[in-house]
């Protein structure tokens, strides 16, 4: 067991921060999220956020500018880096598309929130990805402090709910697994639909290659206090 009761039912000490983590079992709105997705997302918005190889980002680099102190050598107080891929897919922010199911599990989403900071909490992104059940595709450790320290705000958090597992193959243990990095250690957690989790923005986490029957789908979010 990786994860600890607290006095609280859906919040759970991970060595030893605090996770907010609940499954909504069996249910109806997730499964027809899920199909909502399908139907709306385009082959290349449905891959947002997943290890792209042959993808990286040129247009931004060919126009990004410098705006930080380049040195070759330097401290951080602080152990808040950003790290993960620079391969773009255009966002598809699919919390506010106008649909009943995905308002249901906005406010999930927002309720679990305020169950784990005791504020209200505003989504500012998010962004819905099919993993293909042949691709292999996973995602590289990473977290999500963007490009500097500075760009962090006060009680920041990401989070993910789960719309399939995608029926991960057996012989393969590791298959779409999702992990998070703490002190040395990978704790790995198998999604589950209707599984919503909630951490810290600068918990470093990655998602295992995934081979299932069916799409991997996972609604991930940045969220923080209003």
């Amino acid at each position: 067991m990786i994860f600890h009761p607290t006095s609280k039912d859906n919040i759970f000490h991970l060595a030893p921060i605090p996770v907010y983590k609940r499954i909504f079992k069996n249910d109806v709105i997730t499964s027809m999220a899920y199909d909502f997705g399908l139907e709306i997302l385009d082959a290349e918005q449905k891959q947002m956020g997943q290890e792209l190889p042959g993808q990286y980002d040129l247009d931004r680099q060919s126009k990004y500018e410098v705006n930080y102190d380049r040195k070759d050598e330097w401290v951080e107080n602080h152990e808040l880096q950003p790290i993960g891929s620079r391969f773009y897919v255009k966002p598809n922010d699919f919390l506010e598309a106008e649909n009943y199911q995905v308002e249901v599990i906005k406010r999930r989403i927002e309720a679990g929130f305020k169950e784990l900071v005791g504020e209200d909490g505003l989504i500012t992104e998010s962004w819905l990805q099919y993993y293909e059940p042949t691709k292999g595709r996973g995602h590289n450790a990473h977290n999500h402090n963007r490009w500097q320290h500075n760009e962090e705000k006060s009680k920041m958090y990401s989070g993910g709910y789960y719309l399939s597992d995608g029926d991960p193959i057996i012989d393969h243990p590791y298959s779409g697994v999702f992990a998070f990095h703490v002190r040395g250690s990978k704790y790995f957690i198998r999604p589950k639909a209707g599984m919503l989790l909630i951490w810290p923005h600068d918990i470093i986490h990655s998602v295992e290659p995934f081979y299932g029957a069916t799409h991997r789908a996972v609604i991930n979010f940045n969220i923080q206090v209003k």
